[in-house]
């Protein structure tokens, strides 16, 4: 079978019909291999559900969004570069059509076939693919050329079927497509019949239909039928016939509708409702449309067309005159336009009709700066060259023309207006008007001119002349804004010299700019004037045509604008919006509206367009996310998607955008933690981020036309996790280790501290141990030297037995204390031995004059409390030198008590002396003596050294009557 007959083949068609009938054209875009289509030879058309327009082709495949064409083949992934049609399941898979019958779909920017998914793999050799029908299970049943063989696809599983049994046996019949049933089996859809089998392939009943020998036109996950007579719908409804147009001797390659319009692609047209024929002479596949309701035509050799979604009621009429439109206009609901060689045509049933051909007169000669007018009442003023000519009413049946000489008139013409009888013309420095009632046809009409300014000293370059509603003629200079009244320009110093360039009134309302091209409207321009303008466009103001009463059109450099007029206590009185139509002419040469449609003049057509189209706003571009790139890999964009954090230091988001409605796109972005948006410009369409911190982001994208409003959002929540460094439990084990270093730090700091202060400390108590102990040496001398001040006395007395005896009690004394003064500590029972034996010498010395009596706690060990040496003697010896002795012949007692409180060790030495402000009083005998002093100074030192908080008192207790009683001394030693 030959490649053509493939072809027809898949598009079910063997009919023929007679040419098509030529009617009315329509604006169109046509595409071929030089604006991005793989090929020219476009077989289908298909939609998928993002809105993405697919053509097949001879030459691979192409993806359109409204904005490029992009192109896959074989180099791509495809299996073939022959693909007929393609189809979307509920899967996302759009499946393709392979010439050479392999499977083959595309998912997440990637196609698999065989090559790269194996469930796709066939264990046979076929020809190309078909149909393919979605089933109500979102499985999809693909059938091939061979009419026997057939498969089901449901997710990854393929079931193989195979009609090749008893009952289809040299049974010849071609099935249209087939249909899974749910409860099991299958129906095969042929022309004339409908056959059921089961999953064996056995047939179990067959239908024989009523609406004669069917064909099937499957287009966009609908399937169409027809037969000689009428279209049906996929529920057998009718919905279109060949009435005017049969079908015989032509071949119909496929049907679409729209749910108003019914197309029909022939060989040689497209044909829509049975009436209108329009591509006549191409070789049309089939139509489908884009989402914002276009209509795509694909043709086999001659690429793409596209047409406005409002097509039907837009006009292009081609070739409808020649040279260049000077002038045009709307009167009386008929549109009129001037041509360069000086003709007036009226438009009539789609063609132009010559109401004024200047040829007659003058040939086809040119202008410069010729000027035209056409008033309310259909009266025609002409300035061309030297002519003047004036037809009373261009519509009545007899023209009545009349034609004036202009050599004296001054040359380029810029603007021609009539207000009532008068006539005014104005060019770059003056404006000129004429009354036609006062001279006859023929004269001279320069003589009958008149300046509105007489005094031509003050003349100013002129820009712009306009008529308003009241027909009072304004216009405007290089410097200033005047009015005419009375034939003279009064100044309008309401406008506080802002001059226009260009200005019209509309309603009441003076629109114009200035020369900086700045875009301003004024109301009330007679009384209480205010002025409003819009923020700087990307373009150059050029000419206005006003639409209705509330909008204005207004040609540009870049694009059309309407510029729309809201009520005056509206917050915003005007508003401009960009007309981004690909189906209007851009740059016409002249445009005029009447009340429903609007007129575009270039290169010899016409486009008439609704004016309710015109005002359409365009629907904002759609974004889709596409995929996240980074340094090693790709992924699809998914929700839950954690991205790691060692693959987040630089990775971008790349999305597309589906725009039919315009071309020029602006994105903006969004990222943030805190979902609050701020909105960046992003060009291109890829986002790219740089070392970003891990965590949640929202990623929002936006984009609009320069005609649209931004689309809505499309949001996107991206997690990137957390490095190891950043989890809790290296925190938690980061911060335990930091504590430990710390504590580990702090600790040596505090030892070496402690260590530092304990060998200050070691320092000053070996210091302190070197001063005691030279203490202790100085208690020696001082006790030798009381004592043999005492043995002298005694010798001095003659009293051998007592110095004998004090002498012996001494030697043991003075051992005891040549023993004790050695050592640091000693046990506290030999200092009170010590204190005995002393107290022993003074009796001895003093005999009754001098009683003691030492008292040690029952609970205290003597053996077992340690205390510095000679710390109770020197006490002992003070009160007996500086309290008893004063006391001359009065009895002295010294009572020494051991004791233990809570833990605290007290020795107490008591004695009945003068008492201790007494012996302070005697100046010769001081109480707190040398010993007394040196006593204090080691009780300091052997606190620091024995690290205990040891005490010395000195108490006095007086009786009732404040006479002195007992001095009292106490040292406090804890011992816990």
């Amino acid at each position: 079978m030959s490649k053509s007959l493939f072809i027809c083949f898949i598009l079910c068609v063997l009919l023929f019909s007679r040419s098509a009938v030529s009617g009315q054209e329509f604006p169109m875009l046509h595409y071929t291999i030089e604006e991005g289509l793989p090929s020219n030879n476009i077989y289908d058309v298909y939609r998928d559900d993002k809105g993405f327009l697919w053509f097949a082709s001879d030459k691979g495949i192409a993806r359109y969004n409204g904005i490029r064409f992009e192109k896959f083949t074989t180099f791509n992934g495809l299996p073939d570069n022959e693909i007929f049609f393609s189809q979307e399941d509920s899967y996302g898979r759009l499946w393709f059509g392979t010439y050479n019958g392999e499977l083959c779909y595309y998912k997440d920017d990637t196609f698999h076939s065989a090559a790269n998914t194996p469930f796709l793999m066939l264990p046979f050799k076929n020809s190309f693919v078909t149909s393919v029908h979605l089933e109500r299970d979102r499985s999809v049943t693909i059938c091939f050329k061979e009419n026997s063989i057939f498969l089901n696809i449901n997710r990854n599983e393929i079931s193989l079927l195979n009609l090749d049994n008893k009952y289809f046996i040299n049974k010849p019949f071609f099935y249209l497509y087939i249909s899974k049933l749910l409860r099991g089996g299958y129906k095969v859809f042929c022309s004339d019949s409908t056959i059921y089998i089961n999953d064996n392939c056995e047939v179990t009943g067959v239908d024989k239909n009523y609406y004669g020998n069917l064909h099937i036109s499957p287009l966009q996950n609908k399937q169409y039928f027809y037969n000689d007579q009428f279209i049906f719908s996929g529920e057998m409804n009718i919905i279109g016939g060949f009435k005017k147009h049969p079908i015989s001797n032509r071949l119909l390659h496929r049907v679409y509708s729209d749910g108003n319009n019914v197309f029909c692609s022939y060989n040689n047209c497209l044909d829509i409702n049975d009436s209108v024929s329009i591509l006549n002479g191409n070789n049309v596949a089939c139509v489908n449309q884009d989402n914002v309701g276009n209509y795509w035509a694909c043709t086999l050799n001659n690429g793409v067309f596209s047409l406005d979604q409002s097509f039907l009621s837009t006009r292009l009429l081609k070739n409808i005159y020649e040279s260049h439109i000077l002038y045009s206009c709307v009167r009386n609901n008929h549109v009129f336009f001037t041509t360069e060689n000086n003709n007036l045509y009226c438009l009539d049933g789609g063609a132009a009709r010559c109401v004024f051909n200047y040829g007659r007169y003058n040939g086809n000669e040119r202008a410069e700066e010729p000027g035209y007018y056409l008033d309310d009442n259909c009266k025609y003023y002409s300035f061309f060259n030297n002519d003047n000519i004036v037809l009373d009413n261009v519509l009545a049946g007899k023209q009545n023309i009349k034609r004036y000489a202009n050599q004296r008139l001054v040359s380029g013409i810029k603007n021609v207006l009539a207000a009532g009888n008068s006539v005014y013309i104005q060019n770059r420095a003056r404006i000129m008007t004429v009354d036609y009632d006062k001279i006859k046809e023929g004269e001279e009409i320069g003589d009958k001119f008149t300046s509105v300014v007489n005094d031509m000293a003050h003349a100013e370059r002129i820009f712009c002349m306009a008529k308003d509603k009241n027909n009072s003629i304004w216009y405007s200079t290089i410097n200033n804004f005047y009015k005419i009244i009375d034939g003279h320009g009064v100044l309008q110093s309401q406008f506080k010299k802002i001059p226009l360039k260009y200005f019209n009134f509309y309603d009441g309302h003076l629109i114009g700019y200035t020369h900086s091209n700045q875009l301003l409207i004024y109301g009330n321009v007679d009384k209480d004037i205010w002025v409003d303008s819009i923020p700087p466009q990307n373009c150059i103001w050029d000419k206005f045509y006003q639409l209705d009463t509330n909008h204005i059109l207004i040609s540009t450099n870049n694009f059309y604008r309407v510029l729309t007029i809201n009520a005056e206590k509206s917050a915003k009185k005007i508003s401009v919006a960009v007309i981004e139509n690909p189906y209007i002419p851009l740059q016409a040469e002249s445009v005029c509206a009447d009340d429903e449609n609007c007129y575009f003049f270039k290169n010899g057509s016409v486009t008439s367009i609704p004016i309710n189209t015109l005002l359409l706003k365009p629907a904002p571009p759609k974004v889709f996310f596409s995929f996240l790139k980074t340094e090693k890999r790709i992924y699809p964009i998914q929700d839950g998607l954690a991205l790691p954090f060692r693959e987040s230091k630089n990775f971008s988001i790349s999305f597309s955008t589906l725009s039919f409605s315009g071309k020029e796109i602006t994105y903006q972005y969004s990222v943030s933690k805190n979902n609050q948006d701020n909105w960046q410009d992003v060009k291109g369409e890829e986002i790219n981020f740089v070392n970003p911190e891990y965590g949640t982001y929202v990623i929002k994208i936006r984009a609009k036309t320069i005609a649209s409003e931004f689309s809505t959002p499309i949001m996107y929540t991206l997690r990137i996790l957390r490095p190891f460094w950043a989890s809790l439990w290296f925190i938690i084990l980061i911060v335990c280790l930091s504590v430990a270093i710390i504590g580990t730090l702090i600790r040596y700091r505090i030892v070496y501290i402690l260590r530092k202060k304990e060998r200050i400390h070691e320092s000053e108590k070996r210091f302190m141990r070197s001063e005691y102990t030279a203490l202790n040496a100085l208690m020696n001398p001082h006790f030798i030297f009381n004592t043999l001040n005492n043995v002298q006395g005694l010798v001095n007395r003659n009293d051998k037995l007592a110095a004998n005896e004090y002498l012996r009690v001494f030697a043991d004394l003075i051992r005891q204390n040549m023993h004790n003064i050695s050592k640091e500590l000693i046990p506290l029972q030999k200092e009170i031995d010590l204190v005995g034996n002393y107290l022993l010498l003074e009796k001895l010395r003093f005999k009754d004059l001098l009683n003691y009596s030492i008292n040690i706690s029952r609970d205290i060990d003597l053996s077992e409390i340690m205390i510095p040496p000679l710390l109770v003697q020197p006490l002992v010896e003070n009160s007996i030198k500086h309290g008893i002795l004063p006391l001359g012949s009065v009895e002295g007692f010294i009572y020494i008590n051991v004791y233990e409180t809570k833990g605290v060790l007290h020795i107490e030495v008591k004695d009945n002396g003068i008492g201790l402000s007494a012996s302070q009083n005697k100046t010769d005998s001081p109480h707190e003596s040398y010993g007394l002093e040196n006593i204090k100074k080691r009780i300091k030192q052997l606190s620091v050294i024995q690290n205990k908080e040891i005490t010395f008192s000195i108490d006095e207790v007086k009786d009732n009557n404040g006479s002195q009683q007992w001095t009292v001394v106490t040292i406090n030693i804890p011992i816990t």
